[in-house]
C-alpha cells in the first residue's frame, strides 16, 4: 500500500494504489487467460505491486528473484499516449526453456533458448504485454500504443537498465501452475507523464 502523498509529487496516495491494483489486475487478466488457453494451463498472477524506484534498484530487487546475476530471457517494447514506458516481460533461462516447452519441442540439453524458442517466448510476450496495454487503453479512454516488442538476453542490468533516474514501477508477478516456469511482468512509467497517469487513473476509477 502507498503511503499518503505527504505533498511529495512523487508519492501515490491510498487511493491511487488501490486503483492501480485494480486496473492491472483487470488488465492482465484476459491476456493471461488467453496464454492459459494456449498453454494448456493455469498462468498464475500475483496482485501488482508498484513504487517510485529506480531501474538500478529495480535490477537489484528483480534479479535477486531471477537467479541474481544468471542471464534472463525478455520480452520488451516501449508504449506511448496518455502516459509513457516500457513494458517488459522477464524469465530465467531454465524458466524460458519450460515455458516455451509446452508450445514447441525443446532439446532435453538446451542450456539456453535457440531461435524457435526466442520466436516462442516474443510470441507469449506480444499475448501479455501487449493484451495488456489494449485492455488498460480502454479502461482509461485513451490509447496506449506499445511498439511491437522484441527479445533481448542478458544479465538483469543489461536487460532492465542501470539508471538512477526515478520510474513509477508496476510488477506482477507470473508463474505456471506445476512451478517450473516463474517470471515478471513489469511496466516501468516515466515519472514526467506521472500527472497524465493520475489522471488516467481517474478517469478510469469513474468508469469501474
Amino acid at each position: 500500500m502507498a503511503e499518503p502523498a505527504s505533498g511529495d509529487p512523487l508519492r501515490l496516495d491510498d487511493d491511487e494504489a488501490d486503483a492501480i491494483a485494480e486496473l492491472f489486475n483487470i488488465g492482465m487478466g484476459e491476456p493471461a487467460a488467453a496464454l492459459s488457453s494456449m498453454l494448456g494451463e493455469e498462468v498464475l498472477l500475483s496482485v501488482p505491486s508498484f513504487a517510485v524506484s529506480t531501474r538500478a534498484r529495480i535490477t537489484r530487487e528483480v534479479g535477486g528473484d531471477l537467479e541474481g546475476d544468471q542471464p534472463v530471457c525478455a520480452v520488451r517494447g516501449a508504449f506511448t499516449g496518455p502516459f509513457t514506458g516500457e513494458a517488459m516481460l522477464i524469465f530465467p533461462e531454465r524458466g524460458t526453456l519450460a515455458l516455451v516447452g509446452r508450445l514447441v519441442p525443446v532439446d532435453p540439453a538446451a542450456e539456453a533458448p535457440g531461435e524457435m524458442e526466442q520466436d516462442a517466448l516474443t510470441e507469449i510476450g506480444n499475448i501479455i504485454l501487449n493484451g495488456c496495454l489494449a485492455s488498460l487503453s480502454n479502461l482509461i479512454g485513451g490509447e496506449l500504443s506499445g511498439a511491437v516488442p522484441g527479445y533481448g538476453a542478458g544479465v538483469p542490468a543489461s536487460v532492465i537498465g542501470s539508471a538512477t533516474d526515478p520510474v513509477l514501477f508496476v510488477r506482477i508477478d507470473m508463474a505456471l501452475a506445476a512451478g517450473d516456469a516463474r517470471g515478471h511482468a513489469l511496466f516501468l512509467l516515466d515519472i514526467a507523464s506521472l500527472d497524465a497517469f493520475r489522471e488516467a487513473i481517474r478517469r478510469a476509477l469513474a468508469g469501474l
